[in-house]
């Protein structure tokens, strides 16, 4: 007998909310507040993403409220968003035999315009990351996840099968949730659609919610 086993998997969820209409609709209000109030700091995306640039302006490359003063979870405008997906992500985390305490560590929303995008990275101090489609028109950019054995699999000829799904490529449509190793690069493509690409993004830890999100 012989046969050929996939070992080593790499885990994430990907998974459609219950009541997403509703929800999108009052996170889309939330969202729309937030970034109009002037006092809102606001990181640019795409080219300037690394740039770590910051200002009140809504920047034509895309923006986020991803700064180091800014963290929703502790918005209570947002509260309800959480309080939705808590279950199912508890349940996810069942699926995996881990039954333990867990908590949002920090959250933030962003607006990718036509042609906004973000590049290559990671977010490595945490456990788990999370994503969560609030507008996905189509053609809005996929968020595409580069297989995390990317270097051992080097010296590996390109064509070989098993070799690893180099890149993963999960299509955005709204109520999508997608939640993975924090450890995993990621990046999304450029939105080519004439309406904003609007998103969640958090971080998990697991265990007691002893962790404070460092200045970046």
């Amino acid at each position: 007998m012989k046969k050929i086993i996939q070992t080593f998997p790499t885990v994430m969820l990907e998974a459609i909310i219950d009541n997403e209409e509703e929800i999108n609709t009052k996170l889309c209000y939330e969202i729309k507040n937030l970034f109009n109030n002037k006092n809102t700091q606001k990181r640019a995306l795409s080219q300037q993403w690394e740039d770590f640039v910051v200002s009140t302006d809504n920047h034509s490359t895309g923006y986020s409220n991803f700064t180091t003063d800014s963290n929703l979870i502790k918005n209570d405008k947002f509260l309800f968003f959480y309080e939705h997906i808590n279950p199912l992500i508890s349940d996810f985390f069942a699926q995996l035999d881990y039954y333990g305490e867990w908590h949002f560590v920090n959250s933030w929303a962003a607006v990718y315009p036509k042609g906004a995008w973000v590049p290559l990275h990671d977010h490595k101090i945490m456990e788990w990351s999370g994503v969560y489609y609030v507008s996905a028109p189509k053609d809005c950019g996929d968020i595409v996840f580069t297989d995390p054995k990317e270097y051992a699999l080097a010296a590996e000829p390109p064509s070989t099968r098993w070799r690893g799904n180099y890149k993963q490529k999960f299509n955005p449509t709204n109520g999508k949730l997608i939640l993975f190793p924090s450890y995993i690069k990621h990046e999304t493509m450029p939105n080519l659609s004439e309406e904003d690409r609007i998103i969640i993004s958090f971080n998990i830890n697991t265990g007691k919610e002893n962790y404070k999100f460092p200045n970046l």
